[in-house]
Parts: C-alpha cells; sequence; structure tokens
C-alpha cells in the first residue's frame, strides 16, 4: 500500500516464547500497522532453555506482518566447547566474566547478516530493537552504523545499573558503560519501560530530548469474551498472583502476616487460596505456608492464566524495597484490564503505588510493613465476607496503558525518527 512504512523489529523474546518480554514485543508488532507502520520481526530459531512457552500468542499476528528466524550459537554449546568436563564452577566463572553482555551473543553474526539481507532486499524505513537481551541493540546497532536506518532502542529493564548484571571487575564495568553510552547515542530515539530508566540511560546524553518511557499494558482483545464481573468465587478467598517471585520478590512478608491472622482467629485457614500462577516452585513456601493456603499451578498460557486470575477474588502484586520503588511490572496492566481489586504490597513511595491509587484499582500496602498488610488483608477478606468488594477504577486513566494507544505512541515516535 503506497505510504505505508516497514519496521524491522529485533526481539529475541518472540513467541512462541511466552512471557512479558514477548508479549510487549508480538503486542506493538500487532497494532504498528493500524498507524502506518508494518513490522518485520528478527527473533530467534533455536533460543537458549527458556522457561515460558505459548504457542497460541502466534495466532494474534496481524496479515502485514513478517517473521524472520535466524539460528543461534546458543550459549550451552559456548559453555560445552570452553568446559568440556563441564565442570559447574567452571561453568559459573564462564558466565560471570566471559560471556558478555549477555548469554545470547551467539545470536549477534547470524541475526547481522539475516538482517543486513533484510535490508538489501527491501526497503527498512526504521530499525526497532527491544532488550532483553542487550545482545538485540547490538545487532541493531550494527546496521544502523551500516546502512544508517533511523534506530530505535527499547529498555524494558536497565542496562548498567542493574543489579542482576554480572559487572565482577573493572573491565566488565567499564565494557558495560560504554557499550551502553554507545547504543544510547547512536541510537535516534531511546525508549523504556520505565521513568527511571530513562534517567538512567539519559546520563550518557544530558539534556537531549530522546528519552521517552513507554511502560508496559495490557490488549483489550485479550479480555473481549470475559465481560462483567464476577462476586464471590465460592467458600474461599482466592487472592491470585501472576509471574514469578524471585529474589526479594516475594510472598513471605504475606504468608507471614496471613499466619498470624489465622493464628490469633481472624481468618479461618480453610477460607483462604493465595493462588500462584507461573512457573514458581512449591519448595519455596513450604517451610512458611505452615497452614497450606499457597496453591501452584505451574506455567501456563497467557490465555488460561488470565482467564484463571479473572476467576479471582483479588489479585497481587509484590514489590520489595530493594529495587520496586521505580520498577512497573507488567502484570500492573493485566490487572487492571481484569478489574478485579488489586492488593498492592510494593514501596508506599513508588510508581507503583502511584498508579495503583491514580486508576483505583485496589489498596497499597508496604512490602515491608507486617501490621499494615495484616490490616489491608483482613480489610479486603471481610469485604470479601459480607459480598462488598469491589473497585470503581477511572477508565480513562487505565485506557492510557492499552497496548492500542501504547502502540500509537510508539508510531509517533517512529514517524518523529524521519524528520
Amino acid at each position: 500500500m503506497i505510504g505505508r512504512k516497514k519496521v524491522l523489529i529485533i526481539a529475541y523474546h518472540f513467541p512462541p516464547l511466552g512471557g512479558a518480554g514477548s508479549l510487549r514485543s508480538m503486542k506493538m508488532a500487532k497494532y504498528l500497522p493500524a498507524y502506518g507502520w508494518d513490522p518485520i520481526v528478527l527473533t530467534v530459531k533455536n533460543p537458549d532453555w527458556y522457561y515460558a512457552h505459548d504457542d497460541l500468542l502466534l495466532k494474534e499476528m496481524p496479515a502485514e506482518a513478517i517473521i524472520v528466524r535466524t539460528f543461534m550459537l546458543r550459549s550451552a554449546w559456548l559453555y560445552r566447547f570452553l568446559n568440556p568436563l563441564r565442570i559447574r564452577e567452571l561453568d559459573r566463572l564462564l558466565r560471570r566474566y566471559v560471556i558478555h553482555p549477555d548469554d545470547q551473543i551467539g545470536w549477534l553474526p547470524f541475526a547481522t547478516r539475516a538482517a543486513g539481507a533484510l535490508v538489501r532486499k527491501g526497503q527498512i524505513d526504521a530499525i526497532y530493537s527491544t532488550s532483553a537481551p542487550l545482545t538485540s541493540h547490538l545487532i541493531a546497532h550494527h546496521l544502523c552504523r551500516r546502512f544508517g536506518i533511523p534506530w530505535m532502542a527499547d529498555f524494558r529493564d536497565e542496562w548498567f545499573e542493574n543489579p542482576d548484571l554480572p559487572l565482577p571487575t573493572a573491565f566488565h564495568r567499564r565494557l558495560h558503560y560504554r557499550l551502553e553510552g554507545r547504543i544510547v547515542k547512536t541510537a535516534r530515539q531511546v525508549i523504556a519501560a520505565a521513568p527511571i530508566f530513562c534517567r538512567y540511560l539519559a546520563k550518557h546524553c544530558p539534556g537531549e530530548p530522546k528519552f521517552e518511557t513507554i511502560t508496559m499494558g495490557f490488549d483489550p482483545d485479550d479480555y473481549s469474551d470475559m465481560p462483567g464481573v464476577p462476586s464471590i468465587q465460592g467458600d474461599k478467598f482466592t487472592l491470585t498472583f501472576s509471574g514469578l517471585f524471585y529474589g526479594s520478590f516475594r510472598p513471605d512478608n504475606l504468608l507471614n502476616a496471613l499466619n498470624t491472622l489465622i493464628d490469633e482467629g481472624n481468618i479461618q485457614s480453610h477460607t483462604v487460596c493465595l493462588r500462584f500462577i507461573g512457573a514458581n516452585s512449591v519448595h519455596d513456601l513450604r517451610e512458611r505456608d505452615k497452614h497450606g493456603v499457597c496453591e501452584f499451578t505451574g506455567f501456563i498460557p497467557h490465555e488460561q492464566a488470565l482467564h484463571l486470575a479473572k476467576q479471582s477474588d483479588a489479585l497481587l502484586l509484590l514489590l520489595s524495597g530493594e529495587r520496586g520503588r521505580d520498577v512497573i511490572p507488567s502484570k500492573t496492566f493485566e490487572y487492571m484490564a481484569l478489574k478485579k481489586p488489586v492488593l498492592a504490597l510494593v514501596p508506599a513511595d513508588g510508581e507503583v503505588a502511584r498508579i495503583v491509587r491514580e486508576t483505583g484499582i485496589g489498596t497499597v500496602a508496604d512490602f515491608e510493613n507486617i501490621p499494615e498488610i495484616m490490616h489491608s488483608f483482613l480489610h479486603i477478606y471481610r469485604q470479601w465476607q459480607d459480598g462488598s468488594l469491589r473497585i470503581a477504577p477511572d477508565p480513562g486513566k487505565i485506557e492510557a496503558y492499552n497496548y492500542i494507544n501504547l502502540a500509537r505512541r510508539l508510531a509517533t515516535f517512529l514517524d518523529k525518527m524521519m524528520f
């Protein structure tokens, strides 16, 4: 069609890989054609092992989308080549000291060659790369420098300031700082999923107006067959958490609070269920779950997870103060669309607390404050008991996080890059 433009989307995480990263790139590819941008997705054919696979997501791709999958030298093969005796400690040292900027560096030569062929074959008007992995940006950087195509770099997480990034020596710190600076300075537009990530990245280009926040979001199509808001769900108050808990982002304080409420006779254990949807292990909470209120589903496809969450009475957010003040998990936005009361155990002065209050989707209690958690949990539990548990969200505020509107913003920034 005359006047339409093509964007090359470089996304390692893309269906059939599941998870939040795949959803962001896939939903953008789904809705960009409505704003004049037809996507060509460059992704991986043989990814490293990943906990989440969801083949059903591919059915959402529009007819305008082209998906190109390329071979990758998997990190497991690199470790096997460098460590033929499979010494576990040596594997750990290789991962920490040698394989940088991430385990997906083996995708770089194959993706770069395939992308170059795509550029030469047909007109690519813009490049959009999304991380993690950081290797996606290295591929885009090469294309931008070689062909002069306008490039947008999208960061779902921070880079140099990421506490989970292995930077064991001064050399590694310099390497990543310089790579981050090179990416940020070369990209014409930089997008990040949280305001704090923009501030981190802008240290390389102070004062430049190239940094914008586009959060994660929700797709209204995912909820179109789930009308209405069911009231009381049976004889158990079911509070559901969707996703992974790890590191300091754990439900330990919630379980401590609930155990106390049960021990003191405020709640009967057989009337409560804490449901965890995702690849979490039952063993992680076995000691703390002394009343047997926890239920684990394991990883399930996204569509099934949404339906299970919809059947719950309330939804749970977890963010510790250690890192969670400025992080915005993608489940925040999916919870909005489910129109269920949210119990947000998060830093009271953080981004998620602000969003929960602004949109009117639930209650905030400080992650570290067990008495406050007890009070908030007991409050919504008693509302469930008497049938008054409901929310009055602000539809206008919520629609700002709709992927249709987020894709419109992304398309606007792509258009601006062309001038």
